[in-house]
């Protein structure tokens, strides 16, 4: 009966030590991921605070070229004003002369039967981009 009692003991404390193995492994494991995340924050962190200090460089920049363009005898008041006398130029009646878009000849082109590689040729166009302009037109 003792020998009964004392495998049966060896028994509980191997499974014990078993049990206690797994949860260290797991709890080392789940440490390790923390740390990987917390390096993965940081390394984002960095890089986003790297992205800023580039902006305000580049706003910096822009302040400058706009001060010495004020300097030059721009200041925002002229601009406003040039901004609202000015008129667009009015065609002239020897100068109006309808040219249809390239997305309107080749769709016309394309109506008229000829294939996507004669109208690349005969618009200067790639034949990819000639495709879209006829996928798109045909899903409207």
């Amino acid at each position: 009966m003792v020998y009964f009692l004392l495998v049966i003991s060896f028994i509980i404390n191997g499974i014990i030590i078993f049990a206690l193995f797994t949860l260290f492994t797991r709890v080392k494991r789940t440490e390790e991921i923390e740390l990987r995340r917390n390096e993965v924050a940081r390394e984002i962190e960095d890089l986003f605070s790297s992205y800023l200090l580039e902006i305000k460089e580049e706003n910096k920049r822009l302040e400058t070229n706009l001060s010495r363009q004020d300097k030059n005898g721009f200041t925002r008041e002229n601009r406003e004003q040039k901004r609202e006398s000015y008129l667009p130029p009015h065609p002239s009646q020897e100068n109006r002369r309808y040219e249809p878009s390239p997305h309107s000849r080749v769709i016309k082109l394309h109506k008229e039967g000829e294939t996507v590689d004669d109208i690349a040729k005969q618009l200067n166009l790639g034949i990819t981009e000639t495709e879209l302009i006829i996928k798109f037109h045909q899903k409207k």
